[in-house]
């Protein structure tokens, strides 16, 4: 009996850690449509309204963008359940290829039992108040560049081919974009039981 207790209990663990993990997926995947919106990296007319989770948010219209996207997110769904994903990066370059910007979002790991945890609808909350305030992001320090191009960095604890995605192949990235005194401004906090997620601005502009 209480071998199946144990087998039941981490039966519930691991279905609450996917809930936790799609939800964090979903939020990641709505906040990189955002972040290309709020900096113009394609026309205004490429996207269209929405709205998730009650948030109104901005959303490309393109269905190749949309499947990169959601792919690219989705390949992290297996790292970010065994707590392997410390940050997705989307990073912004000029025509040279230079970086100039970084949207951070840090991810803790997840652990829906952990002391003090919180009702998923409560972790949905604090999520829509994140994407909140990227909606309304005011405009960078310094002017960007026209021609942004960017791409998505993930920052784990295991090797790219560790998560066994079809859709997406992860490789090594180098260190050229490091700098040294980069402008970092905090978007937004969120600790809300299970779930640490903490979103800031790199900026690289010389």
């Amino acid at each position: 009996m209480q071998l199946y207790q144990g087998s039941s209990d981490r039966y519930a663990m691991k279905a609450e850690t996917k809930e936790l993990t799609d939800i964090v997926c979903e939020f990641l995947e709505v906040a990189i449509h955002l972040i290309l919106h709020v900096r113009n990296v394609y026309p205004p007319e490429v996207f269209e309204r929405r709205r998730y989770a009650s948030v109104p948010v901005q959303w490309a219209r393109h269905p190749e963008l949309q499947e990169y996207i959601h792919s690219a997110v989705q390949s992290l769904h297996e790292w970010l359940m065994q707590g392997a994903v410390q940050r997705v990066v989307v990073v912004l370059r000029d025509g040279s290829g230079k970086a100039v910007e970084k949207f951070v979002i840090q991810v803790g790991p997840l652990a829906p039992h952990a002391p003090g945890s919180a009702p998923i609808a409560e972790i949905e909350e604090a999520l829509r108040a994140v994407l909140m305030k990227l909606s309304v992001l005011e405009p960078p320090p310094e002017e960007l560049p026209k021609d942004l191009s960017w791409e998505i960095v993930a920052h784990t604890n295991q090797p790219p081919a560790a998560n066994g995605s079809r859709e997406v192949t992860w490789v090594s990235a180098d260190n050229t974009d490091l700098q040294e005194g980069p402008v970092i401004t905090p978007i937004k906090s969120v600790k809300k039981g299970a779930l640490q997620v903490q979103v800031y601005i790199e900026q690289l502009l010389d």
